[in-house]
């Protein structure tokens, strides 16, 4: 396996149908195009029914600092980038989307698709269950996740056509978060956010939503479902109540993994994602080992600067930026005084990924 260093990556907007950006902006330090979400070391093109006529159909594929596609640049030796295991499991992508979003209003009450849907209904191996890592959460900003109570097939399709959305909203949990949350969005469970909220966004790498609320968003009913028909799509979404004790599962506790006068390695989630993504937060105030790091990963460097010690050299740091680690890059070491959270691969311990919900 060749020796590659990690490679920073600049911002990648892409062109989705709600307001936002200012924030992902003022976090990178930079005056970027108009977009609420930037995909972050994306090997995964927007969807070409949704590009505006004549963009790039590779719109969404992140570029290197050399301009070249990291696309491409994984495809000349997916081993070396994404490791022998990861590689043969998924070829030249890692199974991953990462995202920054920065919604400017509040985003539709939707859900995503379960990998079996997808399966039987997309023709993808891939649905989207997702993580949330609040990055800048407003006073005032709004969660909402699962429903309180059981919601009948009836009742959400009497909703979905008077576009009734006071009555979606008001059937929802309306969670608090604060900067530093971490909240897990299985596949399937109802959600919306936003104004007032920056994440990241782990996610399985598609764009499948389907969407409750749309009309006032300027969607046709088929933008709404995919394609799919609403008999179909409704099945995407999880009617069940999500009392107290099912909404604390979706709010994981951040576990020390490793600790040292030099800082600490934080596990963002729970073994309940690792069939999706992992992540680690990273606070480091001298020379920190990220033994758990081994392997692909996407930074998103949060605060501070410092240095990424790899087998390919050196690379600087600072706060705002966003980088992507090959695994032929070997152990890591950060110096510094330095914040960055890590996203990761799934894990392929739990064998093939086809058959996770």
């Amino acid at each position: 396996m060749k020796t590659l260093g990690p490679q920073r990556v600049g911002p990648n907007k892409v062109p989705v149908y709600y307001a936002g950006g200012a924030a992902i902006d003022r976090f990178r330090g930079v005056a970027g195009e108009e977009g609420p979400e930037d995909w972050v070391a994306s090997v995964t093109a927007f969807p070409p029914n949704l590009l505006p006529a004549g963009a790039d159909p590779e719109t969404g594929i992140s570029r290197l600092a050399n301009g070249a596609s990291l696309r491409a640049e994984i495809g000349r030796d997916p081993a070396a980038w994404l490791g022998p295991d990861l590689a043969a499991e998924f070829g030249s992508a890692p199974g991953l989307l990462v995202k920054l979003l920065d919604a400017g209003e509040r985003l539709p009450v939707h859900c995503h698709p379960t990998r079996a849907f997808a399966q039987t209904k997309l023709r993808s191996r891939f649905g989207k269950s997702e993580g949330w890592i609040m990055l800048e959460v407003a006073p005032d900003a709004g969660m909402w996740l699962g429903f309180r109570r059981d919601v009948t097939r009836e009742e959400l399709t009497e909703w979905i056509d008077a576009q009734d959305v006071s009555s979606m909203l008001a059937a929802m949990n309306r969670l608090e978060v604060h900067a530093g949350d971490v909240l897990y969005v299985p596949a399937g469970v109802p959600h919306a956010f936003g104004p007032g909220v920056m994440l990241i966004e782990l996610q399985e790498p598609t764009s499948f939503s389907v969407l409750a609320e749309y009309a006032v968003f300027g969607l046709t009913a088929e933008q709404a479902t995919l394609g799919l028909n609403w008999e179909d799509a409704l099945d995407c979404f999880d009617l069940a109540a999500y009392d107290d004790q099912r909404v604390t599962q979706l709010r994981p506790t951040p576990v020390i993994v490793a600790s040292s006068t030099d800082g600490q390695v934080l596990r963002l989630f729970d073994t309940t994602t690792e069939p999706f993504f992992q992540a680690f937060r990273v606070l480091a105030n001298g020379k920190l080992s990220l033994d758990q790091l081994r392997g692909f990963s996407i930074l998103v460097v949060e605060r501070g600067s410092g240095q990424l010690h790899s087998a390919a050299g050196t690379s600087e740091l600072r706060a705002g930026e966003t980088w992507v680690v090959p695994c032929a890059a070997g152990t890591l070491q950060l110096e510094g005084n330095i914040h960055l959270t890590a996203c990761m691969p799934p894990s392929l311990r739990h064998g093939s990924q086809d058959s996770a919900e």
